[in-house]
């Protein structure tokens, strides 16, 4: 894939955000809010836990400085101290204890401390973690509905793989932010602090030895913040070209199969998936880089330590007491065990912090690509005064009609036409005429640029989505089944719309016969897109989905494939009484449609070119006269036992391929 591919692709990505923006950190931990009890308990246990967690290395430069007989005390006396917060002595009380009573109390509170610090962390990571799986609940519905809220224009312009990508990994990715990387970076926020506090309590001189590896591993941070980032947004780019052209492919599998592209589709594959592996090994590179600067940085640090503290313990030998070992800049053992601890202590947190900007740094990049969704406007929304319309008389009319999809591209030019209740108009044309336009202008699925569409006299703009949309049944000519059932799929998951409106629908368009043969009836399972049943089968399915909801107003894009005669016949008979009595338009493309119509609507270049009757129309001798004749002369040619097509399947009267063929070429 070149690079000015790439580049195109990075723009239809449309990432915008700075390397490190804390309006996104904050608009994502904003989901949290609705949550805050969970977030407060959360808070508090990990203080607690961090609090009990600094707490051991202290105990354990005690019991060394006891075990080997020191006789050197600690700086004002902090172990005592600290101890009698766990037990019922005072502090003076503990250090009036002999060896042995310390011995044994300070290691039944080590042991107390660190059984205590996993109770609490595994109930608090188990909180965080269902915080964490609500908030990812939260923001993947939110998702899911804003998607089906978006006009069908936002659909034209964004792959299905590209949409799938944002569900499941970029949401994956903030689950890894949610569920994993908060929790640690909390803790290890709040044992920094107190470590911090107890380094510097036991010797300030080795604090600032400590900390002054920070700002080397801050600007290490920094730099590595600047350059995954960069790499995370090539790499995602990259997956969802990689998903988008994996869903393509699979969805036209038998296009690839009959054209004998597999090869092609190979070679391609294999590209999309290099440019994928390239930068997520880029991506991979910087962390590479980075992880191993940190251990080295912090190792730096310990060694420090262990020098000066080394030197410390050589001065104090001999003396007992903490004035005369900060006299000369000395420690203790003890000591320097409990500050080689805090020092390991100190930079575990650090490493895990700037590990997990690795995680925050994806998690960010997926975040603004799933509010570049989530943030993208409804093109098509319901006016302020807009009213719920009850059922419609069903009339219809075209207004001066101006529309295109692309600007200076117009599909539609000043069209104006009126379907009045109850009649069928049927409408034909070349491809791109603008036949499907008029459908998605009457269902609204886009706003007109010019002029106005009516429905009972009142432009559809009037109307609120639902109620309008309520009103319209849509048939394809592509029919779409949903993985499920029979039943399930005729009523969309409208409870209201029983078993037996079901069957009455089926029986009224004759798919009833071919579904009480299956294996469960309406239970009958059925795959995603439907593809155990027959293009005759599928069709009648969506005219009993059309028929149950019982819409004023009937919309079908007449199937171009060829069939066979009795499915034809059966086609036919249910198309007549899915029309009788309500208005219909169909986008027709069989003859026998055609002339059955009210009014038929010849469609060229955008206008409307002519409309009346079948007789009107062949008595102009223009347009549709000429597209009668090139069908007329295709069914003479077609000896009506000789196969249609591929060979296969006989083509009846007034369906042949030839026919449908010179409709969309004149």
């Amino acid at each position: 894939m070149s690079d000015d591919q790439f580049e195109d692709d990075l723009l239809e990505e449309r990432i915008k955000t700075k390397t490190w923006d804390p309006v996104l950190l904050r608009r994502m931990l904003l989901y949290a809010r609705r949550y805050w009890p969970m977030v407060l308990t959360g808070t508090l246990l990990v203080m607690v836990s961090s609090f009990l967690a600094v707490m051991p290395p202290l105990l354990v430069g005690a019991l060394v400085d006891i075990v080997f007989n020191t006789g050197q005390s600690w700086p004002g006396d902090i172990v005592a101290g600290a101890v009698s917060l766990f037990t019922p002595w005072s502090a003076l009380e503990i250090r009036r204890l002999e060896a042995a009573d310390k011995l044994a109390i300070f290691g039944v509170l080590f042991l107390s401390l660190r059984v205590g610090t996993f109770f609490i962390d595994w109930g608090n990571g188990y909180l965080l973690n269902n915080l964490g799986q609500k908030i990812l609940y939260d923001i993947r519905m939110e998702l899911f509905s804003h998607m089906h809220s978006l006009s069908l224009n936002f659909f034209h312009r964004n792959p299905v793989g590209r949409l799938v990508n944002r569900t499941t990994n970029d949401v994956g990715s903030l689950e890894k932010m949610f569920s994993v990387a908060l929790v640690t970076v909390l803790k290890d926020l709040f044992m920094l602090t107190g470590i911090v506090i107890m380094l510097f309590i036991l010797d300030v001189t080795l604090a600032a030895i400590v900390l002054s590896v920070i700002p080397f591993m801050v600007l290490a941070a920094l730099i590595f913040r600047k350059y995954s980032r960069v790499a995370y947004r090539k790499w995602y780019a990259a997956q969802s070209r990689l998903n988008a052209f994996m869903a393509e492919s699979m969805s036209g599998v038998r296009v690839v199969q009959l054209f004998h592209k597999e090869k092609r589709n190979d070679e391609a594959y294999d590209r999309i998936g290099s440019d994928f592996r390239h930068h997520f090994l880029v991506q991979r590179k910087a962390w590479a880089y980075f992880r191993p600067a940190a251990t080295t940085l912090s190792a730096c640090g310990i060694g420090l330590v262990l020098w000066f503290c080394g030197s410390a313990v050589f001065r104090g030998q001999g003396l007992s007491t903490a004035a005369e070992l900060t006299a000369v800049g000395a420690i203790s053992v003890g000591v320097l065990v409990s500050y080689l601890q805090y020092a390991e202590l100190f930079f575990n947190p650090i490493r895990d912090l700037t590990e997990k900007i690795d995680v925050i740094v994806g998690a960010m990049t997926s975040g603004e690509r799933i509010f570049t969704i989530l943030d993208e406007k409804r093109e098509i929304v319901d006016r302020e005064a807009a009213q719920t319309p009850g059922r419609f008389s069903g009339s219809l009319t075209f207004d001066d009609v101006h529309f295109s999809y692309k600007p200076q591209e117009p599909v539609l030019r000043g069209v104006s036409f009126e379907v009045k209740p109850g009649q069928s108009v049927a409408i034909v044309g070349h491809t791109g005429a603008g036949k499907t336009t008029i459908i998605n202008l009457v269902c609204r699925f886009y706003d007109v640029n010019g002029g106005r569409v009516l429905v009972d006299g009142r432009d559809v703009r009037d109307y609120t989505l639902q109620g309008l949309r309520r009103n319209i049944a849509v048939v394809h000519q592509d029919v779409f089944l949903f993985a499920g059932t029979i039943f399930d799929n005729i009523r969309l998951g409208e409870e209201s719309i029983t078993l037996e409106q079901v069957k009455a629908a089926c029986e009224y368009v004759g798919a009833h016969r071919f579904i009480e043969k299956l294996p469960g009836g309406y239970d009958a399972k059925v795959e995603e897109g439907g593809k155990t049943f027959s293009a005759g089968e599928r069709q009648l399915l969506s005219f009993a989905r059309a028929l149950v909801f019982n819409p004023s107003i009937l919309i079908l894009d007449e199937a171009t494939s060829s069939i066979d005669t009795h499915t034809e016949e059966m086609i036919q008979a249910a198309m007549v009484k899915l029309t009788r009595g309500r208005t219909s338009v169909i986008i027709a493309h069989r003859l026998s449609t055609i002339q059955r119509a009210d009014k038929i609507l010849v469609m060229h270049k955008g206008k409307l070119a002519e409309q009346g009757n079948h007789q009107q129309l062949l008595a102009l001798r223009g347009i549709y006269h000429r597209l009668y004749q090139l069908q007329y002369s295709a069914l003479a040619d077609t000896p009506k036992d000789q196969p249609a097509g591929n060979g296969e399947v006989p083509r009846p009267e007034g369906t042949s391929a030839g026919a449908m063929r010179s409709f969309a070429a004149v």
